[in-house]
Order: C-alpha cells, then sequence, then structure tokens
C-alpha cells in the first residue's frame, strides 16, 4: 500500500510539473526568440497528441491521414512557421479554446441536453428537477460563452499588443481566469440553488461512472 501510495504522489508531481512546465517555457522561449526550433517544436508537439490519440482509440487510419497532414503542413510552411512560431502557439490555443467552445454549446442546439445537465442529472438523480435543469442549461451557456470570449481575447491581444503580453496572457493568466470562472459558478451555482443537496467530488465521479457516458465528451464543471 505504501509503494502505490509513493507512485501516486509520484505521478501527481509529474503531471503538475509537465502541467506547469511547458507553459512557463513556452513563455521563455517565445519571449526570448533565440531558439526557434525548440520553440516550434514545442508548440506542435500537442499536435501530435491527435494522432496518437486516434492510435491509441484503434483509430489506425485516422491516425495516419492525421500524422500525414500534420507532416504535410510541416513540409510545406516549414520555414515560414520557423519564422512565426507564435502563431502556431496561437493556433493551438484557438483549437482549445474552440474545441471547449464546441462540447459545451453543441449541446445547447435544439433536442440535446446541455452538457452540464447531463451530469446533474446524474448527480442528482431523484432529485433532480427543473429548476436545476434551468441553472444547468444557464451554466452550459456561460461556459460556452466564457471559451468564445478567451479565444477572442487572445487573437486581439495577439494582434495589437505586444508579443511579451499575449504569451503572459495564454500560459498564465487564463489558467487564472479559468479557476475564477470555477470559483465564480461555483457560487453562483450554490446561491441559486440553496436547498438543493451537494454531493462531494468523489462521489459525483463514482455516480458518472455508474451509469453509461453521456455522447458529450467526458469533463464538466459541474461536480462539487
Amino acid at each position: 500500500m505504501k509503494h502505490r501510495s509513493w507512485r501516486s504522489w509520484i505521478k501527481a508531481l509529474l503531471a503538475l510539473a509537465v502541467v506547469a512546465g511547458y507553459p512557463l517555457a513556452m513563455h521563455l522561449l517565445l519571449t526570448s526568440n533565440r531558439w526557434p526550433a525548440l520553440t516550434l517544436l514545442l508548440a506542435v508537439l500537442p499536435f501530435g497528441l491527435g494522432p496518437l490519440m486516434l492510435l491509441v482509440a484503434g483509430q489506425r487510419r485516422a491516425a495516419l491521414l492525421a500524422l500525414a497532414a500534420l507532416l504535410a503542413a510541416a513540409a510545406w510552411g516549414g520555414g515560414a512557421l520557423l519564422r512565426h512560431p507564435d502563431a502556431i502557439y496561437l493556433l493551438q490555443n484557438l483549437g482549445m479554446q474552440a474545441l471547449m467552445a464546441a462540447v459545451f454549446g453543441r449541446t445547447l442546439l435544439p433536442g440535446q441536453e446541455p452538457l452540464i445537465a447531463q451530469f446533474a442529472r446524474r448527480i442528482h438523480g431523484a432529485d433532480y428537477s427543473p429548476r436545476i435543469a434551468r441553472y444547468a442549461r444557464q451554466a452550459t451557456w456561460a461556459w460556452t460563452l466564457y471559451f468564445l470570449a478567451m479565444g477572442l481575447a487572445s487573437v486581439l491581444l495577439f494582434v495589437a499588443a505586444p508579443l511579451a503580453l499575449w504569451s503572459w496572457f495564454v500560459n498564465f493568466l487564463s489558467f487564472v481566469l479559468l479557476g475564477l470562472m470555477f470559483a465564480g459558478e461555483y457560487a453562483v451555482r450554490r446561491w441559486r440553488l440553496r436547498g438543493v443537496p451537494h454531493v462531494s467530488l468523489r462521489r459525483s465521479v463514482a455516480l458518472y461512472w455508474e451509469r453509461p457516458a453521456p455522447d458529450s465528451a467526458p469533463g464538466s464543471p459541474w461536480p462539487r
């Protein structure tokens, strides 16, 4: 048991080092402008995770097509990419914001159940009510608009502000704003849903895995 506990701590520390170290390294490389090749390599690294995830999921043909597309893009614009690795990092940031906005936003279409409502229904079970459903839809809208606003702010800063300021925004401030969004949504939820039973994060995760996952992508700010 002790060995397992130490392994868990080591894995958590390594994950934290990667999560914290990657944006720090990108900020230093972007603002120093000394190692364009290394900057480009780190900027495109997350794009390579797509083919890898497809391969792990058993989608070999899709993984090969995605890898071929990446290699073709690198071969076609290699020189330009080396001169503007910051533009690649902008595309990476925009892609992530757009993906998250789509994950939440597509569940707001007619005939769909809002993403947060899907999790709320599982968490609250028989206590799920129209009051919770209304708030869940509003919260899904809030998260959709948040990710769209973050993408727009990134573009505006990239175009109009110094590179160092834009890099500081996408590599550091965006994480602070995400944390504030979580905290703000949690506070509003507790106020709007006064009297509604709350469950722990561990229980929320257990309830999620007890039932089939929804069609939408996993992950929700709903658990408490």
